[in-house]
C-alpha cells in the first residue's frame, strides 16, 4: 500500500528510522514539514511497516525529486517502480511539466531505473556527491 506520509505518522517514522540509514529520520522529517512547504513524502507499506519512502518537492509545475529509498532486504520486488509510477502517476494528475532528480553516475541500477521510465540524463554536476559527479535527471511530463 502507498501513502502520503503526514507530521502526525510519528509512529510509524520512530519504528524504522533505524533501517533507513541514508535519509529517512523523525528529526530529518520534522523539519522538513516545519521549514519547507513544498516537501512532499510518501511511503510504500507492508503489515504497517515501512518499506520503502519518496521524498519530493512539488514546486508549483514541476517535481524534483530528493531521494527514492527501498529497505534493502526489499530491493529488485519492483518497490521502487511502484513509488516512481505512483509518483508519476500524482504529477500526470497535477498536470506538472516535467520531473527532475540528481543521481551518482555511478548508480547504474537507480540510473536504469530512472531510464525505464522516460527520465533523461540533461546535465553533469561536477562533484555533486563528495567528489562523484551526479547526473541531473528529467522526465518531461506533457
Amino acid at each position: 500500500m502507498i501513502k502520503e506520509l503526514s507530521i502526525d505518522d510519528v509512529k510509524l517514522i520512530e519504528k524504522v528510522e533505524n533501517n533507513f540509514p541514508t535519509f529517512f529520520s523523525k528529526n530529518s522529517i520534522f523539519s522538513d514539514f516545519k521549514q519547507n512547504a513544498f516537501t512532499k513524502y510518501f511511503i510504500y507499506m507492508e503489515k504497517s511497516n515501512i518499506i520503502g519512502v519518496v521524498n519530493y518537492y512539488d514546486l508549483y509545475e514541476r517535481f524534483e525529486i530528493s531521494y527514492i529509498e527501498v529497505l534493502e532486504v526489499y530491493r529488485n520486488k519492483k518497490i521502487g517502480s511502484l513509488l516512481l509510477e505512483y509518483l508519476i502517476k500524482i504529477g500526470n494528475d497535477k498536470k506538472i511539466d516535467n520531473i527532475t532528480l540528481e543521481v551518482n553516475k555511478k548508480n547504474v541500477y537507480a540510473i536504469k531505473l530512472y531510464e525505464k521510465y522516460d527520465f533523461k540524463v540533461v546535465a553533469i554536476r561536477k562533484n555533486y556527491y563528495d567528489n562523484e559527479d551526479a547526473y541531473l535527471m528529467e522526465r518531461k511530463m506533457m
